[in-house]
């Protein structure tokens, strides 16, 4: 959502060269303000997700603003988007692949996350296994054979259910609203201290 501030306010009342300042100062306080935004965004993801990954942590990028074009944006980037969107928006993820994995009996990294090669290293076991077998009551997944039966080590799920956590747009939106004027009247201040 847009956050507009009225220029013809602020140029009221004041001298030709303040007036000529206002472009190079009202740039410099868009992009004053989305750094705000991005570093709140990145609390926000802490908050969110507990211990989220530095690749997470370097979601947000900046467009930053210019006194030619007074506008500009905060954003994550696409592969980060793809996730992070349900965090946002809340819903239901499908798989990329066939399934979701979901460790069961598997240590996860400091991230919440199973580590990259566990599946190929379980499966290089000969008593491990890939599949859904008839009669077992767990869904598909990584099983290993043992002396009692078989036992889950990671299940396949068809999907992920989200909820709303991480109010990314609602947080943005308030902080722009009042930061950026403080920044304008700031950043005009210190144009006209240069200017003279």
């Amino acid at each position: 959502m847009p956050i507009r501030h009225n220029i013809a306010d602020l140029e009221r009342g004041l001298s030709d060269m303040a007036r000529r300042q206002i472009p190079f100062a009202v740039s410099v306080a868009i992009n004053r303000t989305l750094g705000d935004v991005k570093k709140n965004a990145e609390k926000r993801l802490r908050r969110a997700f507990g211990n989220p990954t530095p690749f997470t942590l370097r979601a947000f990028r900046m467009k930053r603003s210019s006194k030619r074009r007074l506008s500009g944006a905060v954003y994550a980037q696409k592969t980060q988007a793809e996730y992070l969107r349900f965090a946002e928006e809340g819903g239901n993820r499908k798989p990329r692949g066939r399934a979701i994995v979901v460790p069961v009996r598997q240590r996860v990294n400091k991230y919440g996350n199973l580590p990259r090669r566990t599946a190929s290293r379980l499966m290089a076991r000969p008593d491990v296994f890939s599949g859904h077998p008839n009669g077992h009551p767990g869904a598909g997944g990584i099983y290993q054979r043992t002396k009692t039966g078989l036992r889950l080590l990671i299940a396949y799920a068809s999907g992920a259910r989200y909820r709303k956590r991480l109010r990314f747009g609602e947080t943005a939106n308030k902080t722009a609203a009042a930061r950026l004027p403080i920044h304008i009247e700031r950043a005009l201040a210190e144009a006209m201290r240069s200017a003279r």
